[in-house]
């Protein structure tokens, strides 16, 4: 008897589920890119925003649950010159650019019932997921674009004692805010700001220490001339600033994504 009865709970649950479920959206997404890192100097650098856009799918457990997947692509950069008043900054003369491709999945909640049946108009939601990012930062150097990863440029995988090299491949956590604005039966206009966070500081290819710049240059003489750009703006004889800090190791670089959604209902 127990037995049954569970089987019958189980059963309205699942009944009860399915006539939550409310639809599947297929969207698309335009916005922006940026970063937090070694190369940027202030919370917000507007020099450095760039296009970004992408496609997503939604699926509404009900009418305040999703889980949606996306698949979105930006890109980041920074660079020094941008700081000409820091000239400890400026003189360091690093750059880079990367672009980012980026597949996510994301629990969002919505603070108000917004479903398709519903009388509100617009509700906003905070969202948290998992993704897989690729990256692939590079430099300019004498009129092209220097892939600076494999280069090993604070001395990775120059020697069996040495770091290896990062990956270009990583987890980031997504994570941020959103409303969406229903202005079809069938269509929903959105707004969303997401940070991800990383679990490395390579975004921009700048984390640690400078290495031995001159077994560097034995070794491989564009890595020691992309590891170390002071001497391209300072007229001084170049010296080794083996130790010597290039960034900050012990925080790790953001990025984010934010801008528009537009999304329709496939089915319900």
């Amino acid at each position: 008897m127990r037995k049954r009865l569970s089987h019958v709970l189980f059963l309205a649950m699942l009944h009860g589920f399915s006539l939550q479920a409310q639809s599947l959206e297929l969207g698309i997404f335009g916005g922006i890119s940026n970063y937090f890192g070694d190369l940027q100097q202030s919370n917000f650098e507007t020099e450095t925003i760039h296009p970004a856009y992408g496609v997503f799918t939604r699926y509404n457990i009900n009418n305040r649950l999703a889980v949606k997947a996306h698949l979105y692509k930006g890109m980041i950069s920074g660079d020094d010159a941008n700081y000409v008043e820091l000239m400890p900054v400026r003189e360091r003369n690093l750059s880079f650019q990367s672009d980012i491709y980026e597949a996510g999945l994301q629990g969002e909640f919505t603070f108000v019932s917004f479903g398709e049946n519903d009388t509100k108009l617009a509700a906003p939601y905070i969202f948290m997921g998992i993704g897989l990012f690729y990256f692939n930062p590079q430099a300019e150097y004498q009129g092209r674009w220097v892939d600076l990863q494999p280069l090993g440029t604070e001395g990775q995988g120059t020697s069996e004692a040495a770091a290896p090299k990062y990956e270009r491949v990583q987890l980031s956590i997504p994570m941020g805010i959103g409303f969406n604005v229903r202005v079809a039966a069938k269509m929903n206009v959105g707004f969303e700001v997401g940070f991800r966070k990383t679990f490395t500081d390579h975004l921009d290819d700048v984390s640690g220490a400078y290495p031995d710049i001159n077994l560097l240059q034995e070794a491989n003489p564009m890595s020691a001339a992309l590891s170390f750009r002071a001497p391209e703006l300072v007229d001084y004889v170049m010296s080794n600033p083996e130790g010597e800090l290039r960034g900050t190791p012990e925080t790790k670089d953001l990025y984010f994504f934010g801008g528009m959604t537009i999304s329709f209902l496939l089915k319900k």
